[in-house]
């Protein structure tokens, strides 16, 4: 008989030294306990990542750093492919210029040959 992916995910938790809370993951339809890791971080074997508030101000406040979590995120992945796709021009570029010297060299050495 096997472990569900959701009971091997709190036993790896508990093995990598998280402490499980008395609270259950605040998603609804999910009744998993939460687990602190070392960091401080609370998560949910399944949803990962939790945020524990006691009063609306604080969960405004989570949602805010949330959203500029997630928009910092795409940022970096953005700058990252953008970064690459610059970096394939660069190789591009690079080639290209390789190319045209080589070619001023054949000419050149036809130039002093043929004189």
């Amino acid at each position: 008989m096997g472990l569900s992916d959701s009971t091997r995910r709190m036993a790896e938790l508990l093995k990598l030294g998280a402490t499980m809370l008395a609270e259950k993951c605040p998603v609804e339809g999910c009744s998993y306990p939460l687990f602190r890791l070392k960091s401080g971080e609370v998560v949910c074997p399944v949803h990962g990542r939790v945020y524990l508030v006691k009063t609306d101000e604080e969960a405004a406040d989570v949602r805010k750093r949330v959203i500029l979590r997630n928009v910092l995120d795409l940022l970096e992945e953005k700058v990252l492919e953008e970064l690459y796709r610059l970096s394939q021009d660069l190789r591009s570029s690079s080639q290209l210029i390789i190319n045209y010297l080589e070619v001023l060299e054949r000419v050149r050495r036809l130039k002093t040959s043929s004189s």
